[in-house]
């Protein structure tokens, strides 16, 4: 029994993988938590990819009025939609310029434009100095490799999580007294050199929900500052309140 549903789920996979990766080859449109989205070739599709539309979910719940959220890798700008909706000020940044056009778009195909500045950033190098954040959120490229094409950028970090590394370096610096970061992650990629990565920065984990699907299961964490760094915790974007 279990040889054959593992070889169901094999081809489950196949099937799944063909379809993911001629999604990225053309613009596609969905409708996603009441939000109309156009998604530009080569950008993570948040239909297909079952971590953006659980990190949505649990942002989604959060109080998140008046305050200042940063949506790194924004991609389609699912996120960044999320937390303006919910009356947070934004700023989502993206590495690719389909990505960076393709967020702007949704956000005036949205009405939220008023709440959400697009960059083109590497991680935080075009954020202005001493911009701090209530909430950081980010659906990262999940694997330590080296990228091989514009699209790849989705899915590979760079050799030796790169990504991670540059959001851990400067993290510090760009949250408020009591922010925090949240992360998701999947269970195809080891997660203990990305948590090293923050915890060499003086960042402490927890775990606030986890799911299992089909092919892999998803961790959303939550990293917030040692107590040598940000100080008391600010409950309205807390995966705990």
């Amino acid at each position: 029994m279990k040889s054959l549903l593992k070889a169901a789920r094999r081809l489950a996979f196949r099937i799944w993988n063909l379809r993911v990766r001629a999604s990225l080859n053309r613009a596609d449109v969905c409708r996603l938590f009441d939000l109309d989205l156009v998604i530009e070739p080569g950008v993570l599709h948040p239909r297909h990819f079952a971590s953006s539309r659980l990190l949505a979910a649990w942002l989604s719940r959060l109080d998140l009025q008046g305050r200042s959220v940063a949506d790194i890798g924004t991609g389609s700008g699912l996120l960044a939609l999320i937390a303006a909706r919910a009356g947070a000020s934004v700023v989502a940044a993206d590495i690719s310029r389909k990505a960076v056009e393709g967020a702007r778009a949704n956000a005036a195909r949205n009405f939220l434009s008023h709440r959400i500045a697009v960059l083109e950033s590497d991680v935080w190098a075009a954020f202005p100095d001493g911009t701090r954040f209530a909430l950081v959120v980010t659906n990262p490229p999940f694997y330590p490799r080296a990228i091989e094409s514009v699209s790849d950028r989705a899915f590979a970090s760079g050799d030796g999580h790169a990504f991670v590394s540059r959001l851990a370096e400067g993290l510090r610096t760009r949250l408020e007294p009591g922010g925090s970061l949240l992360m998701i992650h999947t269970s195809d990629e080891e997660f203990a050199p990305v948590g090293r990565l923050l915890a060499d920065q003086g960042f402490q984990e927890e775990v606030v929900s986890r799911k299992r699907g089909l092919f892999e299961t998803l961790t959303i964490r939550e990293f917030r500052a040692g107590p040598s760094g940000a100080s008391a915790q600010n409950p309205a974007v807390s995966g705990r309140w």
